[in-house]
């Protein structure tokens, strides 16, 4: 059974009216429980961008720099087997 999406958006917008970067309030989620999906839905809904923008802005953040480099070492890895057939 999974969770239920939580709604992070108030706590975002807390967290920068308090002072913080937009990388320490989604570091500060991450610890909190969000989800990458559910950060990329904070984003998304404060900065008003599109779905692509948004994950730019989160995978690019230091708070998910290690999800981003375990999703390209793992595409490399994909690119590596079509490379030699298997």
């Amino acid at each position: 059974m999974s969770r239920p999406v939580v709604d992070y958006s108030k706590s975002f917008r807390r967290k920068l009216a308090d002072g913080r970067t937009s990388d320490q309030a989604l570091s500060e989620l991450r610890v909190e429980g969000a989800s990458i999906f559910e950060c990329i839905a904070t984003v998304r809904s404060f900065h008003g961008c599109s779905l692509d923008e948004a994950k730019r802005r989160v995978e690019s953040s230091t708070a998910w720099a290690d999800v981003r480099e375990r999703t390209e070492a793992s595409l490399r890895s994909l690119n590596k087997d079509d490379e030699y057939g298997s």
